[in-house]
């Protein structure tokens, strides 16, 4: 089994932020969740901060606070996370380099039941 999440996890955590968009991009389009495009605003705009886009990150964390937010309060875990991707949505002005050193880490998982579970069994197949 795959888990994306631990995977986008691990690549945050590693400033892969490319990669960790990428690999939680395919969960995303067969789940639709709204807290994982969520996730991946956020390591798309960690990538434009990289790139010295800083216009591009702004409106990526401010599309992404909201559900993040959301995200958090089934996630415990996860409110430093949406703490600071608030305060990165509703600042006037980004320190690219602040945001990018002070990012906290993510530690996700997917757990029994949720959406986009696969099978342990048959790699592919979901659970219905």
């Amino acid at each position: 089994m795959r888990d994306e999440l631990a995977a986008f996890s691990q690549l945050w955590n590693d400033r892969r932020y490319f990669e960790a968009h990428e690999v939680l991009e395919d969960r995303w389009r067969r789940t639709g969740d709204p807290g994982e495009r969520a996730l991946i605003q956020c390591a798309a705009a960690l990538l434009h901060l990289q790139r010295e886009n800083v216009a591009g990150a702004a409106k990526l964390f401010r599309a992404a606070a909201t559900p993040i937010r959301a995200l958090a309060a089934q996630e415990s875990a996860l409110l430093t996370f949406a703490a600071w991707v608030t305060a990165a949505s509703e600042a006037t002005t980004l320190d690219a380099a602040a945001l990018l050193n002070g990012r906290p880490p993510l530690y996700l998982r997917v757990r029994e039941g949720e959406p986009g579970r696969r099978n342990d069994g048959a790699e592919g197949e979901r659970h219905a």
